[in-house]
């Protein structure tokens, strides 16, 4: 345990001196300013002028075209919705690109009759609207502080190998347990007080602070075993800061799913910013879904990410050139 903490330390006042650490300090600023005063509370729904050719609906919202031409021309130079009814007496609806999700809205809204009683019944505990604003935080955080050990534990692995640090390691009984388990830990606490302070300022103290720190370092200490792992094959920085930006661009994906939950297939779901980003929403807006899946997820996670970790670090880092 002495090795560990004294490995510990010696890496943080490494970060100190890199500059990678300062920028994304930097970026958490940022990014916490950005939330409170950049992104607007509520983003107003666009307005979709509707018209119609051959359809027996009139309204007020709907303009009558006098031919399909034109009206395929006011779909798609003015942005709207086009009715077009057919000889066979069903209707095609003409839109600029618009999600099936938007254009059924729409329609629900034409055709639904004004003597039907419609009740709306919220199934999240916090019965509130949350901000826009606000409930982009999950997304900074997943993206910003989860990979800050991907990041700076990259980084520091290569000042390793250029300063020959690496090969006193090789030779002194270190242990790619004591390295990882080290490396690991001081990377998890910072993504968790990054992770604190970016939901502190921008959505406040009413959240379970226990099951966001669990979820913060345990996600954290994923990323960092992963990028732990990636960063061994490197040399330079420059090699592996391109293929980390491609890597985290491919984890970056759930955002996708965040923006628009109806999109989840199983393929996007494996990402383990998935789970995380979910758990992060449910935990500090009160949605009162089970954290148990997420749990599980993110234990196997660990432990995988752990065992690829310690057989692509003990044999090409640690071990390599012994003997």
């Amino acid at each position: 345990m002495n090795g560990i903490f004294a490995l510990g330390i010696q890496d943080f006042k490494r970060l100190l001196t890199n500059a990678l650490f300062w920028i994304i300090t930097a970026t958490l600023v940022l990014i916490i300013s950005v939330i409170n005063f950049a992104l607007p509370e509520n983003i107003s729904e666009e307005g979709h002028h509707i018209f119609s050719y051959h359809t027996d609906h009139t309204a007020e919202q709907v303009t009558v075209v006098n031919s399909e031409e034109e009206l395929r021309i006011a779909v798609k130079e003015m942005g709207g919705i086009g009715l077009l009814g057919n000889d066979d007496g069903t209707m095609t609806v003409l839109n600029p690109g618009l999600s099936e999700k938007t254009v059924l809205a729409m329609l629900t809204m034409l055709y639904s009759s004004s003597d039907t009683y419609v009740g709306i019944e919220s199934i999240n505990e916090n019965n509130s609207i949350i901000p826009f604003n606000k409930r982009m935080t999950p997304v900074f955080i997943c993206f910003e502080a989860l990979i800050i050990g991907f990041i700076l534990g990259g980084a520091l692995m290569l000042s390793e190998k250029e300063e020959g640090t690496i090969r006193a390691m090789r030779i002194a009984p270190i242990g790619v347990d004591k390295y990882l388990i080290s490396k690991t830990v001081l990377f998890s606490i910072i993504a968790v007080i990054y992770a604190l302070l970016m939901a502190f300022f921008s959505v406040g103290f009413n959240f379970s602070v226990l099951h966001f720190i669990l979820i913060s370092f345990f996600g954290a200490a994923i990323f960092s075993l992963i990028g732990l792992a990636f960063t061994t094959f490197f040399r330079d920085m420059s090699s592996w800061f391109f293929s980390m930006t491609l890597l985290l661009s491919v984890n970056m994906l759930p955002i996708v799913a965040y923006s628009e939950p109806s999109f989840s297939p199983l393929w996007l779901r494996v990402i383990p910013t998935y789970s995380m980003i979910f758990a992060y929403e449910n935990i500090l807006f009160g949605m009162g879904r089970s954290l148990l899946p997420t749990a599980f997820t993110i234990a196997g996670w660990c432990i995988g990410a752990y065992l690829i970790s310690r057989f692509v670090v003990g044999k090409y880092l640690l071990m390599k050139g012994r003997g």
